[in-house]
């Protein structure tokens, strides 16, 4: 069933190659150019697949009391807590 599971996946447009599916992480470690908090992934249909570009963020993404409490809830979910 496995096996089937991963033929079928194969497949479909879901599925990307490790090397693909990593390029969004090397182009933003490695481009120089790159805006500063901006989300950098696919551009196709519904930013699911695709060439990889500058993609588009919602609006509450850039608002700095829903940053800071997703922080705080980051790190009370998590255990970790940053040091300053």
């Amino acid at each position: 069933m496995t096996r089937f599971t991963w033929w079928l996946m194969s497949k479909l447009p879901i599925v990307q190659t490790a090397e693909r599916g990593a390029y969004p992480e090397v182009m933003c470690a490695t481009e120089d150019g790159l805006e500063q908090r901006a989300l950098y992934g696919p551009t196709g249909r519904m930013e699911m697949v695709g060439p990889v570009g500058r993609g588009r963020l919602e609006p509450y993404a850039y608002d700095k009391e829903t940053m800071v409490r997703l922080w705080a809830r980051s790190e009370v979910e998590t255990g970790f807590h940053r040091a300053v």
